[in-house]
């Protein structure tokens, strides 16, 4: 695994976007707990690692102004951000980021039912780039955004539910709130911190 140049994109992502960099922390935290309960190898988990780390490593690309715009989008600007999954496959390429890690940044944003970046539809998608997808999702859904209100737990799983075979992996989504439930149970059983 190319660690090094994965650390190294990640330092350069956090000094662009702390914000992204954070998100593509959470996003690769839910992303390999899905692909453990879901029960693939350890080569494959740490490759979903990886590609969730450097999914958004493409908005190094794009200006704060226009990663952070409160207001709606202009097509010039959504088309920027659009490309943010082949502008962070060819930063990856000249580092030699191998090419399952560049699928799964390529095809983050597909869609289950077609509708997404390259309309790659169910299993033609790359079973990684499925599961880091969902965990983007639901990371967005449950993070603080400045041009989107914070989904309440109830709200984000409801919406993972309701968007199981359009959006997402229908035979993901089960495994997913499998992964949600063990671990609010691991988080419930820790002891509470109280000022």
């Amino acid at each position: 695994m190319e660690w090094q140049a994965i650390h190294n994109w990640l330092g350069r992502l956090a000094a662009h976007s702390p914000f992204t960099y954070r998100h593509s922390l959470g996003v690769a935290s839910l992303a390999l707990n899905l692909a453990r309960i879901y029960g693939m190898d350890q080569g494959e988990c740490q490759a979903i690692y990886a590609g969730a780390l450097l999914h958004d490593v493409g908005k190094i690309t794009i200006t704060n102004a226009l990663l952070m715009k409160k207001g709606p989008l202009t097509r010039e600007e959504w088309l920027v951000i659009k490309n943010h999954p082949r502008a962070g496959v060819e930063l990856l390429t000249a580092s030699g980021i191998s090419p399952g890690i560049l699928e799964f940044v390529a095809y983050h944003h597909e869609r289950w039912d077609g509708g997404g970046y390259n309309g790659l539809k169910g299993p033609d998608i790359p079973l990684g780039a499925r599961i880091i997808a969902l965990a983007d999702a639901f990371e967005a859904m449950t993070s603080q955004r400045p041009y989107q209100q914070i989904r309440t737990l109830p709200n984000a799983l409801a919406e993972v539910e309701n968007n199981a075979g359009t959006q997402f992996d229908p035979g993901l989504v089960p495994v997913f709130f499998t992964m949600i439930h063990k671990l609010m149970k691991t988080a419930s059983s820790l002891p509470l911190i109280r000022p």
